[in-house]
């Protein structure tokens, strides 16, 4: 009977620090189903200048909330140059050398990182268990979407080759975008095209939100901010990384069209490469209903922020790889707070458009990007109040307690969940 699970995240973190909340959730819900669950991540923390291990220890173990982790040491960072490479490369190669010293697992399910999650793949070998791949991004193909390397970059039929590889030895994948079989036909990779991978062990399970967190802390955790509780302005709310590939200056741009209306505000959360380039682009040229809030917020207080918005914005740079389908975990608090969405960029397989929560689309430049967010302002209540109960009713589609019974009918290969 299988009943002990690796979840290993390079990038999972103690649930204090924690905003990608997939890989905790999943442990704390198996655990409530009978399982003994440890998660395994890197002693650096993403994002952060925090390393949980700054003495001689090779790794260290803790417990969260009943949630039992191994901390690998891994060096820090603050750029994507060499350290950041050799943390990537750090991680797996130092888990292989201690893994034996931890009791041994029926399950290692890996979150995918292509090619450096590939020498993860000996290790469940070595162990004899079973292996199932964990997809949350198409890489290298969004790294191709956004610029960041070139199709004839002769590096990127390397990376290909081992992203095939590792899909080709997992037991069973999962992939957190819905077109994920598409991808793969598309690539020829699936057998019927002559490829090796079996799309029978190719399955689809969502990001989510853990709905009962969500509830509890939009009223227990409370931010003192006067834009936040002004029911007299209509309040259009980003929240994530502020970087190239999020786009933000398009919606800065059609916020200045919107400028006019004195009661519309852009409140802006997060933190990236782009905010100090884009709070000085605000200044100069006067740009005064965008307002940029905290760096960054402490996962507990984002229900609140959500449920006192007009509307949520979802942002992005347009790319050919959303016609797989998204997973942006964001999106999913955001159907929880019940407020409306909109989102720049047009998807497959895209619940804005699927349940009518708002609107997905590519707008070609910033004027159509503003239309569309003044067509929500000038909503009637009836209207406005429909896309809101439409959000709430999606959200339960996608609670984190729902889709681990999913993943558990995976492990017991009674795979049957639909959305």
């Amino acid at each position: 009977m299988i009943k002990k699970i690796w979840l290993i995240n390079p990038f999972a973190m103690p649930p204090k620090y924690e905003n990608r909340i997939q890989t905790l959730k999943r442990a704390q819900y198996l655990i409530e189903l009978g399982y003994d669950v440890t998660i395994i991540g890197g002693s650096f923390l993403h994002n952060t200048n925090i390393n949980l291990i700054n003495g001689k220890e090779k790794f260290i173990e803790r417990e969260y909330n009943g949630i039992k982790y191994i901390h690998i040491k891994t060096c820090s960072y603050k750029k994507n140059g060499f350290k950041r490479f050799y943390n990537l490369i750090e991680f797996p190669t130092r888990l292989m050398l201690h893994a034996k010293k931890f009791e041994k697992p029926d399950i290692i399910d890996i979150l995918g990182t292509i090619p450096f999650g590939n020498i993860l793949y000996f290790l469940t070998k070595r162990l004899k268990v079973k292996f199932i791949l964990d997809i949350v991004d198409l890489w290298p193909e969004s790294f191709v979407g956004v610029g960041l390397i070139s199709r004839n970059n002769p590096l990127l039929k390397v990376a290909y080759w081992s992203e095939k590889w590792l899909y080709k030895r997992a037991d069973e994948i999962v992939f957190s975008m819905e077109g994920a079989k598409d991808y793969l036909i598309e690539k020829g990779w699936d057998k019927d095209n002559g490829g090796p991978i079996d799309l029978k062990k190719v399955h689809y399970i969502n990001n989510g939100v853990d709905l009962k967190d969500f509830n509890e802390h939009k009223e227990k955790y409370v931010i003192d901010d006067d834009d936040l509780k002004n029911e007299d302005i209509f309040k259009v709310v980003y929240l994530g990384s502020i970087r190239l590939n999020n786009n933000v200056r398009l919606l800065i741009d059609a916020a200045n069209l919107l400028s006019r209306f004195d009661n519309i505000k852009f409140l802006i959360y997060g933190d990236g490469n782009d905010r100090e380039r884009l709070e000085k682009y605000c200044f100069e040229n006067k740009i005064k209903n965008v307002i940029f809030k905290q760096r960054w917020v402490e996962i507990k207080y984002v229900p609140y922020i959500l449920t006192r918005s007009s509307l949520n914005i979802l942002n992005y740079m347009p790319t050919d790889v959303w016609r797989f389908g998204g997973s942006q975990s964001k999106s999913f608090q955001y159907m929880a707070s019940g407020k409306p969405i909109c989102c720049n960029i047009k998807m497959g397989y895209c619940p804005i458009t699927k349940f009518n929560l708002g609107i997905a689309k590519e707008f070609k430049d910033e004027n159509e990007y503003a239309d569309a967010i003044l067509n929500f302002y000038k909503m009637t209540e009836e209207e406005y109040n429909k896309i809101c109960t439409n959000n709430l009713l999606a959200a339960n589609e996608y609670d984190y307690k729902k889709l681990t019974s999913c993943f558990e009918e995976l492990i017991l290969k009674k795979y049957i969940c639909q959305i």
